[in-house]
C-alpha cells in the first residue's frame, strides 16, 4: 500500500512541469560543485608541488650580468647552450650548442662542462669536469657571465 502511494506521488511529480526544471537545476548544481572541487584540489596540488620544487632547487635562479634578466632554474637538470633545444639559451657564438649542464640534488647545485670549446668557469676557475656551486657564484659560459642567486623564499 505505501509503495503504491509512493509511486503515485512520484508519477504526479514527473507530470508536474516545475519538477523537471528543479531536477535539472539540481543536477547542474551538483556538476558545478564537482568541477569546483576538482579545480580546488588541482590548485592545491600545484601549490604543494611548487613548494617541494623550491625546496629541492634551493630557490636558485641565474642573473644575466649583462642584462640583469632573471632566469629561474625550474628543473633538476638545466642544459645551457646556444642551440634552440637548450633549456637556457644564450645566442652567443662563444657558447657551444650544448655548453654545460646545471644539476641539483638535495638543494646542492653543480655545473658540468660538456666539453665546450671556450670552457666554463666558476669564479674565474675553469671547470674540468664538474664543480659544486653556491649562492652568488659567477659562472661564465664562453664570454657570457651569470650569477647564481638564491631567491627569497615565498
Amino acid at each position: 500500500m505505501n509503495e503504491e502511494i509512493f509511486r503515485a506521488i512520484l508519477e504526479n511529480l514527473r507530470n508536474f512541469p516545475p519538477f523537471s526544471i528543479i531536477a535539472s537545476a539540481l543536477v547542474i548544481f551538483m556538476v558545478f560543485i564537482c568541477v569546483f572541487a576538482i579545480f580546488s584540489a588541482a590548485k592545491e596540488e600545484k601549490r604543494i608541488e611548487e613548494r617541494r620544487w623550491d625546496k629541492v632547487s634551493a630557490y636558485m635562479e641565474l642573473i644575466d650580468c649583462a642584462t640583469g634578466e632573471r632566469i629561474p632554474l625550474a628543473a633538476d637538470e638545466v642544459i645551457i647552450g646556444r642551440h634552440g633545444a637548450a633549456d637556457v639559451r644564450f645566442p652567443d657564438m662563444s657558447i657551444s650548442r650544448y655548453h654545460a649542464v646545471l644539476c641539483v640534488s638535495n638543494g646542492v647545485w653543480r655545473v658540468i662542462d660538456l666539453e665546450s670549446k671556450s670552457g666554463t668557469y666558476v669564479n674565474g676557475r675553469k671547470v674540468q669536469e664538474q664543480m659544486l656551486l653556491k649562492d652568488r657564484d659567477e659562472i661564465r659560459f664562453g664570454t657570457k657571465a651569470v650569477i647564481l642567486h638564491q631567491r627569497g623564499r615565498r
